[in-house]
């Protein structure tokens, strides 16, 4: 059977399902809605629904085929009419039953805290999560929670029994043979060899591309600048077919996080939206054939297979990337594509989805990293559909906050240093040249006009020409004055 594309929109009394379906059998088609159930068939099309709000099979329920769009536009009557329903756009949440996915240890905790309530409680950020102390000492067959990658850290061996050329996508080699502290370290010590200061330093001083990137205005950028609140029904946040077509062929999970567990998650969320967000930035918008190697290598978690324990350290381990890898390494740069996530986490989940979208399709069109798809992102754009809005409002405080009070210093790449340097050589270039001045103002004029002035050079067998005319002149005006002289 095959899941239709579908749309689904509400007023006061009804919910509308339009489904697309365009060889689909009219004869045979069955639709059934009872509470939060929906359910249609059309061979060969077969569609459940799990609905947030009840709906009821009235009199005034109906629909129709509409050949024109190939689709089925179906009115369903609401039981409590008035009643919002809640994430109508999140539509693989939609496709995925409430209950358990897998079989799961029959295990009763007592005390255990209500799922739904445990779920809109808030989340510190700011907690700096330490690795374990045995994990200096552990072998490689220890729990994934200290050898784990992927979405929630839950994979181990994935790239041992891989071809060597997908392990080839890493910044650290054999990672299923190494602990999360061990990879980090390898991570920041490879980025710290890696920093290029000259590359740095002609960056922070040629500015004119810089600053055509810097000017950019992304499309959340444009949502959030204005001082009104961001409307629901603007066009850039309704999914395109294509963009429905990514959702549907996610696979259904539910993810039941532990509270410790879902600080890392949101952290590896934060460094791969901002791994999108500056290829997003310096391509204007318009993703290139890099796009999927940038985002990945801006990452520290897509590209080390690493942890962060901490906001201020994934704010920290993206910037340092930013400035080691790509072409264009600059500060201001670095710091406003952090903006640039702020604003995606401001519109919300639908901005989050669409942005992990994007990666999806940068990664599929990038050989091999179909892999990190597989690993991490069609997990997160399934999970982020889930997770409550207060949660992405209290990350979004969060990131703002962190990022305000983030120096230059805490990079560890001696920037203020080199900074401090390049300008005090400036300095004395500028002394050297107003001295010279002061002493030979006549030679620095030449030197000005020498510099000025273009010379073309003369080509050798114009000049042979040039030459043999001018004694030619000069021997007729000789020849001339003699005659002139016999005659008297």
């Amino acid at each position: 059977m095959i899941t239709p594309r579908f749309t689904l929109t509400q007023d006061d009394t009804y919910l509308h399902i339009t489904i697309y379906a365009p060889f689909t059998n009219l004869e045979n088609t069955d639709i059934f809605m009872e509470g939060t159930d929906f359910r249609f068939f059309s061979k060969p099309y077969y569609l459940r629904l799990h609905l947030p709000g009840e709906i009821e099979e009235s009199e005034s329920a109906g629909g129709e085929y509409q050949a024109d769009i190939a689709s089925f536009v179906l009115r369903c009557p609401k039981k409590n009419p008035g009643e919002n329903f809640e994430g109508l756009e999140m539509i693989t949440k939609l496709l995925t039953p409430s209950g358990d996915t897998q079989v799961r240890a029959n295990i009763e905790e007592l005390d255990a805290e209500n799922e739904e309530d445990a779920e809109e409680e808030e989340i510190d950020f700011f907690y700096e999560q330490s690795m374990p102390e045995q994990e200096q000492t552990m072998n490689i067959t220890e729990s994934t929670s200290e050898f784990g990658y992927g979405f929630n850290f839950a994979k181990t061996g994935v790239f041992k029994n891989l071809l060597d050329e997908f392990e080839q996508l890493l910044d650290v080699k054999n990672p299923d043979s190494k602990p999360l502290r061990v990879r980090r370290e390898e991570r920041e010590k490879t980025e710290t060899e890696s920093f290029d200061a000259d590359h740095y330093l002609c960056d922070l001083y040629e500015t004119e591309e810089i600053n055509s990137i810097l000017s950019y205005k992304p499309t959340w950028s444009k949502l959030t600048g204005t001082d009104e609140k961001i409307d629901p029904h603007d066009k850039s946040l309704s999914f395109s077919p294509s963009e429905q077509e990514q959702m549907l062929a996610l696979p259904w999970r539910n993810y039941k996080l532990t509270e410790k567990e879902k600080g890392p998650v949101f952290f590896t969320l934060l460094d791969i939206l901002y791994g999108f967000g500056f290829d997003d930035r310096i391509n204007l918008g318009d993703p290139g054939s890099e796009s999927g190697w940038c985002i990945a290598k801006l990452s520290p978690t897509l590209s080390s297979c690493t942890k962060n324990s901490s906001l201020k350290q994934t704010l920290i381990s993206c910037i340092r990337r930013s400035l080691v890898y790509p072409l264009y390494r600059h500060w201001d740069l670095s710091i406003l594509v952090w903006k640039d996530v702020i604003d995606i986490l401001k519109v919300g989940k639908v901005a989050v989805i669409k942005s992990l979208l994007k990666v999806l399709s940068s990664f599929s069109d990038t050989e091999g990293y179909y892999i990190l798809s597989q690993l991490y992102i069609q997990d997160y754009v399934t999970w982020i559909q889930t997770v409550p809005d207060t949660h992405l409002e209290s990350l979004t405080s969060a990131v703002e906050k962190t990022l305000s009070g983030l120096t230059k210093a805490d990079l560890e790449l001696e920037l203020d240093e080199l900074e401090e340097a390049a300008e005090l050589t400036l300095q004395e270039e500028k002394e050297e040249e107003e001295e010279k001045e002061e002493k030979h103002p006549e030679q620095n004029l030449a030197d000005i006009l020498q510099k000025k002035l273009v010379i073309n050079p003369v080509d050798s067998d114009d000049s042979s020409d040039s030459d043999d005319s001018t004694d030619s002149d000069d021997s007729s005006e000789s020849e001339s004055d003699t005659e002139s002289t016999d005659k008297s």
